[in-house]
């Protein structure tokens, strides 16, 4: 898979991976700092923590909107996916550059 860049500043959200050319996006999401339920749950961190990831998520959602409004494929993977089974998360990106070259 060529052609990616890594970090990405000039987009929303500032992907960790991303193929301009195809306009596919990839976010790797800290299970926590992005709020997944098994890493996160309201009210037990307190509230600075509440408001924070809230808003992490938020911004999240707000990348994922701007990019689908620019043409662009969002695919969000959880960290503990990649560990868990990498070869399922780049199939599904795979999959999206597929899509896109088609």
């Amino acid at each position: 898979m060529r052609g990616y860049r890594v970090d990405v500043r000039g987009l929303a959200g500032r992907p960790d991976i991303a193929w301009g050319r195809w306009r596919v996006a990839v976010f790797v999401d800290g299970a926590f700092w992005h709020g997944h339920p098994s890493a996160y749950r309201p009210g037990q961190h307190g509230e600075y923590w509440d408001e924070k990831i809230k808003r992490n998520v938020a911004r999240d959602r707000s990348a994922d909107a701007l990019l689908a409004e620019q043409g662009w494929t969002v695919i969000r993977l959880w960290d503990f996916e990649v560990r868990r089974d990498l070869d399922a998360c780049v199939q599904r990106i795979r999959d999206a550059l597929a899509r896109q070259t088609q």
